[in-house]
């Protein structure tokens, strides 16, 4: 067939093995030039295989695009702010901002020059600046669904 679906593969099987298979699955068909439907809960597993994601919940599509694009648009920053805050920080284009008075961790959606510029008005030193993995992305995204339905 053209396109193979596969709906969570790789459920139940110990991790060795499972990744054994799954790239055993993925390069055959990849190689035949077939298109492969992989849907899993194991968000890792998924970034490790895929060349494009879509990202799923209560049916509606929260996110598509390529691998590299969606990883590249969502950047996760440690920082330290100068003075302690109570109240979570509203930070330009951050879809989570979890953390207590100096030190916050901001997954941010593509809008990171926003978060730096906020960062640097507020005199906060970025203590690390990382790609986000598609689980942090799933996670915030699927948090933000849930505040923009609550509203």
């Amino acid at each position: 067939p053209q396109l193979l679906v596969l709906d969570e593969p790789s459920s139940g099987l110990d991790p060795v093995v499972r990744r054994d298979i799954l790239a055993a699955i993925i390069r055959t068909v990849a190689d035949e030039g077939r298109t492969v439907l992989f849907s899993s809960h194991l968000l890792d597993e998924v970034q490790r295989v895929s060349d494009s994601v879509a990202m799923l919940n209560q049916g509606k599509v929260l996110l598509c695009g390529g691998m590299a694009d969606v990883q590249q648009q969502h950047v996760r920053f440690v920082i330290r702010l100068a003075t302690p805050v109570v109240e979570t920080p509203e930070i330009p284009g951050a879809l989570t901002c979890i953390g207590e008075q100096h030190e916050w961790s901001l997954l941010c959606n593509g809008q990171a020059e926003d978060a730096r510029r906020w960062i640097q008005q507020a005199n906060a030193e970025i203590l690390e600046q990382t790609a986000a993995t598609l689980e942090e992305i799933f996670v915030a995204r699927v948090a933000q669904a849930r505040c923009g339905s609550d509203a």
